[in-house]
């Protein structure tokens, strides 16, 4: 079992490791902008958390290098939360980001790269022993094989936590969206336990606070809000992680197709040079082929948000006096999911 899988998996319930919420010095957010991880947001500022303590971690999937898998838009809808909710955010990735990763032949895993209050830090990667991918990560339930996961998200979350000085000393919560609903995998997840990077000098706990909500508690929490959604649900997305995920299925596929045709066929492309498809037996265009776009009727306000790098701001994610909060069309699709 991999250092992930024992941080994740609970073979039987554990009683909770929580310190009162008042008690810790940062509670820091681990936001995607999806549905799930802004319902935690919000979660707690109901339960009267202050946004001074709330901090958003957010990781750039990408990691401003070529633009390949994440929405275009992603970045800038973090940075609206942020701004609407008055509450600090940390944008963090790994140098290269996926392209960077996914072509590592005989060369090290690239440093870490964090902003945080308009200072940009790189915390040199510590093992230089070389490695190779020239793959894809898989679909899979084990983040040594979907690496995207555990080298562009988790790792790079717990290396900034580990090194910024910020955090040294203090008492610090880890606040993730996962749902038991999502997966069987998921299901197993313990609700709260010591993160990875706990030491005697630094507490730090992780919380999964929606785990046992259902889909239905967390747009209900986000109309209640009157917060309007990343724009990728309203083009009939039915998670936010990647613009092409790799769990994506064949009519998500064919809609990535639809919406980046450039990004589609830069995906089909690599998988023929790897010799290596994304999910086994299948390549992208075989996926898509079997399955039915979902964008082109969409309206098309959504669309330019959506593949926008900076449309989407913090006038945007309120609705506006007069607009009605509706659900979105990708709500309660799963469109391919986690395992």
């Amino acid at each position: 079992m991999t250092w992930v899988q024992k941080t994740l998996f609970s073979e039987e319930p554990e009683p909770s490791c929580l310190l009162p919420l008042d008690q810790y010095d940062v509670i820091a957010v681990g936001y995607s902008g999806g549905k799930d991880s802004l319902a935690s947001l919000l979660d707690l500022l109901d339960r009267g958390v202050p946004p001074s303590k709330i901090e958003l971690h957010h990781h750039d999937i990408d990691g401003q290098g070529e633009a390949l898998m994440d929405w275009p838009c992603t970045r800038a809808y973090v940075k609206a939360t942020a701004e609407a909710l008055g509450i600090p955010v940390v944008f963090s990735w790994r140098e290269g980001g996926f392209v960077r990763e996914m072509l590592r032949d005989r060369t090290a895993t690239a440093p870490v790269v964090y902003e945080r209050g308009g200072e940009t830090v790189t915390l040199p990667t510590k093992r230089e022993t070389p490695g190779t991918r020239l793959k894809f990560p898989q679909v899979s339930a084990d983040l040594n094989v979907r690496w995207c996961s555990a080298y562009l998200k988790i790792d790079v979350m717990a290396r900034v936590l580990a090194n910024d000085p910020a955090y040294q000393g203090k008492k610090i919560l880890v606040v993730t969206g996962e749902r038991r609903q999502e997966s069987s995998a998921r299901a197993r997840y313990a609700e709260s336990e010591p993160h990875r990077t706990n030491t005697r000098s630094r507490t730090v706990h992780q919380w999964r606070n929606v785990i046992d909500w259902s889909e239905e508690q967390v747009w209900d929490e986000i109309r209640r809000w009157n917060v309007r959604p990343h724009p990728s649900y309203s083009l009939g997305w039915g998670r936010t992680s990647c613009l092409a995920c790799i769990f994506g299925d064949a009519d998500q596929w064919a809609s990535v197709k639809s919406i980046a045709p450039e990004r589609f066929q830069r995906i089909a492309g690599l998988e023929r040079d790897f010799r290596s498809t994304i999910r086994k037996g299948q390549t992208v265009e075989e996926i898509a082929a079997k399955g039915r776009e979902f964008v082109s009727d969409k309206p098309s306000e959504p669309r330019a948000l959506a593949m926008s790098p900076d449309a989407f701001t913090r006038e945007h994610f309120f609705l506006k006096p007069g607009e009605v909060w509706t659900v979105p069309a990708g709500a309660y699709k799963r469109c391919g999911g986690p395992s």
